[in-house]
């Protein structure tokens, strides 16, 4: 019985997107696959007739792309100035962030242990007291239930599937440019 009711229990290690596809039987998985699939050939025919794939000709043909570029005065150099930007922006935002937050006194929760082993986890806001004894100005990190600690735990911002994905084809690009150009 307790087995029973500890599987009932929804699982929030994974993401809303994997539960979901998880609670589809096989073929309801499979159904929303083909749909997909067709979505994807729906939205790539006209891109191909367009020319965006180099085999026909038309507006978006890699060469006529790269002379109209040409024509407005775009050079290698731009490309990859504008791409090595582009690396280093997908690289470190989250560094800027995580530091600007940090110094800014956001994302900052109590860390506080109760009786009972839990961490309180409320979120923390900084304040600076001076103290009575020593006459010092320090931070203080207190919580709405009331919790006064001389330090907070921070949760940093991390890169996910999406930031990696733009790095990575930044940097491609970059290759492509300096290689291939």
């Amino acid at each position: 019985m307790h087995e029973y009711a500890m599987a009932l229990k929804p699982d929030y290690s994974q993401s809303a997107f994997r539960r979901w596809w998880k609670r589809r039987d096989f073929l309801q998985q499979r159904m929303l696959r083909l749909c997909l699939s067709l979505l994807v050939m729906v939205v790539c025919f006209p891109l191909y007739y367009a020319g965006l794939f180099g085999t026909q000709e038309g507006p978006l043909n890699p060469a006529n792309i790269g002379a109209r570029l040409a024509g407005m005065g775009v050079s290698q150099t731009h490309a990859m100035v504008m791409f090595t930007t582009l690396v280093i922006i997908a690289v470190s935002w989250n560094w800027i962030f995580n530091a600007v937050s940090l110094a800014a006194g956001h994302r900052l929760t109590c860390n506080h242990v109760e009786a009972d082993g839990k961490v309180c986890g409320a979120v923390a806001t900084r304040h600076k007291v001076t103290r009575k004894l020593t006459g010092k100005t320090v931070e203080q990190y207190t919580c709405p239930r009331g919790h006064r600690r001389p330090e907070a735990h921070f949760h940093p911002v991390r890169k996910g599937v999406v930031s990696h994905c733009v790095w990575v084809l930044a940097v491609f690009f970059c290759l492509v440019v300096f290689f291939l150009s």
